[in-house]
């Protein structure tokens, strides 16, 4: 008899921020739950109404089939990968526990239709239904549009915090008697937004600072040296506030640059005690796997530190041109160096028991099953199909490591 699954998907995770309800949600009981639960903290929420759809739609196909389950999958914000990559985790976990061979996707809209291709890569979608909410014509108000287009992060972010950064720096400079500067300031801060807003780097910034604070937790150790870093950076822009504040500002340009220079080493300590809890985590953890690459990023940040502070000291006129080249040279070296050593540690190429637990996937993308067993003498290892159980042993030359998964090449 064909198994198959009803699946909800809240790639923005409003459920999780609204109810602090975790994905995966499995089970008829647990979705009414916990849509119920997140109709009574947002009735507005169209997520809601997916949840209750597709509840509706397992007790509608219930008749009809023996082997039937309903699940929702929740994302992270609205970063596309990062969200994309949290529904497939979430549906290894499903699959797992419920190896269905065909979905019923319900969903509320295009957004949640971009999860239609990791869907695929697990099984095929026999059936999808989209749900549409209706709303009374004063709702549809230009007001209520506003208000809601106002709770967008993205927009609020832009409508509110950068007016307010420029009120602040009036009030500041107004503070201080340095007017004068409000203008150049305020240009400074605008083509600095405009410069991280067109180059990604905002995107950037915030998911990895969403995947920062989604990992401090008591029970890990790491969560000491998140926490430090906030600190170190926040001495950094003290310092930095300071050295502003105390300049007698002759040339605009060259004095904004010093002040900026004396930050990067309070940004390099935080950057480093963030590596070192993220290489405390992946030992704890047990993903060994790991540690070679947070290594290499430290050493990457310590370069990048070189550099940059060599090119400011040449830019301030504190050096010559000679003075970058050399650490260009020497950081580059030094970089290579350290990939050459830390390659000992590179687990992809080796047979070692830090493989058990890792999910294998075939080359088109589709899940197996979970590695169980490794055979050191034979260069293999053995995982379980996750529909029969049944233990398959893989050499080493058909199969591959990437990014904490096992991929088969053939």
């Amino acid at each position: 008899m064909e198994k198959i699954l009803i699946i909800s998907v809240d790639r923005d995770n409003d459920l999780g921020r609204k109810t602090n309800v975790q994905g995966p949600v499995i089970g008829r009981e647990a979705n009414l739950k916990a849509a119920s639960k997140l109709a009574l903290a947002d009735p507005a929420e169209s997520d809601a109404n997916c949840i209750f759809a597709a509840v509706k739609k397992f007790d509608e196909l219930k008749p009809k089939f023996q082997n039937l389950e309903i699940a929702a999958v929740t994302g992270i914000g609205k970063s596309g990968f990062e969200s994309d990559r949290e529904i497939s985790r979430q549906l290894d976990i499903v699959l797992e526990k419920f190896p269905a061979e065909g979905f019923v996707l319900v969903t509320n809209g295009a957004e949640d239709d971009q999860v239609i291709p990791v869907l695929q890569s697990r099984a095929k979608i026999v059936s999808k239904e989209t749900v549409i909410i209706k709303q009374a014509m004063e709702i549809e108000s230009a007001f209520f549009t506003v208000k809601e287009a106002l709770k967008d992060p993205y927009i609020a972010r832009i409508a509110f915090g950068l007016p307010g950064i420029v009120l602040l720096f009036y009030a500041l400079t107004f503070l201080y008697g340095a007017q004068a500067l409000f203008i150049q300031g305020l240009m400074l801060i605008v083509g600095a937004y405009l410069l991280l807003k067109g180059f990604g780097i905002e995107e950037m910034a915030i998911s990895n600072l969403r995947r920062i604070t989604g990992s401090i937790s008591l029970q890990r150790i790491s969560s000491l040296f998140y926490i430090g870093a906030f600190f170190i950076i926040a001495f950094g822009a003290y310092t930095a506030l300071n050295n502003f504040m105390g300049m007698q500002m002759t040339d605009l340009l060259l004095d904004s640059v010093s002040i900026i220079q004396s930050t990067y080493i309070f940004l390099v300590l935080a950057a480093l005690s963030m590596i070192i809890g993220r290489i405390l985590d992946v030992i704890h953890f047990k993903k060994a796997y790991l540690i070679r690459k947070y290594l290499l990023t430290g050493v990457s940040v310590i370069m990048i530190w070189f550099i940059l502070d060599a090119g400011t000291l040449v830019f301030l006129r504190q050096a010559d041109l000679a003075w970058f080249l050399i650490t260009l040279i020497g950081s580059f070296a030094i970089l290579l160096f350290s990939f050459r050593v830390l390659s000992i540690m590179d687990i992809k190429e080796k047979i070692t028991k830090l493989l058990i637990g890792l999910p294998v996937y075939n080359k088109e993308g589709k899940w197996l099953g979970k590695v169980e067993k490794i055979n050191k003498a034979k260069n293999s290892i053995a995982f379980a199909d996750f529909k029969t159980k049944e233990l398959k042993e893989i050499q080493k030359e058909k199969f591959k490591m990437r990014e904490g998964r096992i991929l088969l090449t053939q």
